[in-house]
C-alpha cells in the first residue's frame, strides 16, 4: 500500500521472472514508456491523454476510471483481399513439379558444365601447385553457395555473424598470400581481402539495421 492508500497488486521484480530475451523486450518497452512520459527529459511526468500509448496504459486518471481505453485514433490498414488462386488438380500439380524439377536440373547441369570448362581452361595455363588450391577454392564456393542458399530467410540475419567470422579467416589467409612473388596470387589475394571486407562491414550494417527495426528511436 502506498502513502495515499492505493493498493498495488503485483509481483516485485517481474523482469527477473522472465527469460533474458523477454526481459530485454520488457525493459525496452518500459524505457520507451518513461521517455514518452517525460518529453522534456527533466524527470517531470507529463501525462498526455492524447497519446494513444499512454492513454491505453492508463486505468485511473484524475480520480476517474479510464479503463477500458477508446479505440486507437490511427487504425491499422486492412489487408486487401486477394483473389483465391485457382485450385489445381493433382495431375496439374504433378506436371508443374516435374517441369520445375527439369528446369532446375537443366540450370544446374549448365552451371556445372560452364564451371568445368573454366577449370579446364585454367588448368591448361596454370601450374599444378596453383590448381590444387584453385580446385579447393572452387569446391568451397560451390558448397558455401548451396548451404547458404538453402537457409531459411528468417535465419539470414543470425547467419551474418557466422559469415563475418568466416570472412575474417579469408582475410587472414589473403594477407598471408598477398606478398607472394606471383602476380596472379597477389591479385587474387587483394580481391579476396576486398570482397571479405565488404562482406564483414555490410553484414554489420545490415544487422544493425535489422536491430534498429525493434527500437522506437
Amino acid at each position: 500500500m502506498s502513502d495515499n492508500g492505493v493498493v498495488i497488486i503485483g509481483c516485485t521484480g517481474s523482469h527477473s521472472r522472465m527469460a533474458a530475451q523477454s526481459s530485454t523486450l520488457y525493459s525496452t518497452n518500459i524505457r520507451h514508456m518513461m521517455s514518452d512520459l517525460t518529453p522534456e527529459k527533466d524527470g517531470k511526468i507529463v501525462h498526455n491523454m492524447e497519446d494513444d500509448v499512454i492513454r491505453g496504459a492508463t486505468a485511473v486518471f484524475g480520480g476517474d476510471i479510464t479503463y477500458p481505453p477508446p479505440p486507437p485514433k490511427v487504425a491499422a490498414i486492412a489487408a486487401q483481399k486477394r483473389e483465391k488462386p485457382k485450385e489445381l488438380t493433382p495431375e496439374e500439380k504433378r506436371a508443374q513439379e516435374i517441369a520445375a524439377f527439369k528446369a532446375q536440373t537443366k540450370n544446374q547441369v549448365t552451371l556445372l558444365a560452364i564451371g568445368g570448362a573454366l577449370v579446364l581452361g585454367v588448368g591448361l595455363i596454370a601450374p599444378a601447385s596453383f590448381m590444387q588450391h584453385f580446385i579447393v577454392f572452387v569446391l568451397s564456393v560451390f558448397i558455401g553457395f548451396q548451404v547458404i542458399w538453402n537457409v531459411a530467410h528468417s535465419l539470414h540475419t543470425p547467419l551474418m555473424a557466422v559469415t563475418n567470422a568466416i570472412s575474417s579467416i579469408v582475410i587472414l589467409g589473403a594477407l598471408m598470400q598477398i606478398g607472394s612473388s606471383s602476380a596472379l596470387i597477389t591479385i587474387l589475394a587483394a580481391l579476396g581481402i576486398f570482397m571479405a571486407a565488404v562482406n564483414i562491414f555490410g553484414g554489420f550494417l545490415v544487422t544493425r539495421r535489422m536491430l534498429a527495426m525493434f527500437q522506437k528511436s
